[in-house]
């Protein structure tokens, strides 16, 4: 029974050494690699791969981040993690890993990665005879925001009881780490990325500003600026200043101004009952 891989990992020449690697294993059948996690969507979304090996940091994104969304899309294929760190075996293992190799790669450990993987694989083929709703994603290129939309239609169909974690996942000193939506006063936007604002600190998060919108619906967060997600229950004072321009001041010991766009004064005055 062969397994169809792909091979998402940012370095190339280690891509290329994991290849050799594989060349010679015995029904693994390496059809494709990345180091982008965008491109390895479009690649899972055009290939029924069976076996991913994923570099727990890629060129865009985090390996658990891309695994989580493949996971939400309905895609079950068989992961084996990479890493440098083995401390980032315990994420790899909470998402249902298969295997967890540390880099450099030992050709003995992988060997032994490879086994289970085949033995694992059974599972794969025995689940492509169910019938399964297709979830339909939108084919233009990659949009995080159109992805979870989608994702989120088809997970309510299957799931009469959601569960929702009112945490968001960031980046500190290396790490991941999850901070409670209550803690955070707002968010602003950088380029594609994101970085969060508490009472003590800024962190950094690979989410775009208009992902987090679509995760803090139904919160107290809103929209007050193309820049700008706050969280109403940190604000303290609307405040205008001449011109015409108006401000919102966030509560805690250093008092932070965010600006209110014109188009969204209006609909956030409803929301205030002002």
């Amino acid at each position: 029974m062969e397994l169809k891989t792909l091979i998402i990992m940012a370095n190339c020449q280690e891509r290329a050494q994991l290849r050799k690697l594989l060349e010679n294993a015995e029904n693994i059948v390496v059809i494709g690699e990345t180091p982008s996690g965008k491109e390895a969507f479009r690649l899972v979304r055009a290939v029924p791969y069976d076996l991913l090996f994923v570099d727990m940091t890629l060129e865009d994104m985090s390996g658990p981040m891309f695994v989580k969304l493949i996971s939400k899309m309905g895609f079950a294929p068989l992961i084996v993690f990479l890493s440098e760190k083995e401390t980032d075996a315990a994420e790899a293992f909470e998402l249902e890993a298969a295997d967890f190799l540390l880099k450099p790669l030992a050709k003995e450990r992988l060997v032994k990665a490879i086994e289970r993987v085949q033995r694992l694989g059974k599972l794969i083929k025995t689940r492509e005879g169910e019938d399964r709703e297709k979830i339909s994603i939108p084919p233009q290129a990659f949009d995080e925001s159109e992805l979870l939309d989608a994702l989120g239609r088809t997970w309510r169909k299957d799931h009469t009881e959601l569960i929702c974690i009112q945490k968001l996942p960031v980046e500190k000193g290396g790490r991941h780490i999850l901070i409670p939506y209550a803690k955070i006063i707002f968010a602003e936007a950088w380029g594609d990325y994101t970085y969060i604002y508490t009472s003590e600190e800024k962190l950094f998060t690979n989410y775009s500003l208009k992902t987090l919108e679509e995760r803090f619906k139904g919160t107290s967060f809103f929209r007050v600026h193309r820049k700008y997600l706050v969280n109403l229950d940190q604000v303290v004072e609307i405040a205008n200043v001449p011109g015409g321009s108006f401000y919102l001041r966030t509560t805690g010991k250093h008092k932070i101004e965010i600006p209110i766009s014109r188009r969204r004064l209006k609909q956030l005055k409803e929301i205030l009952g002002l």
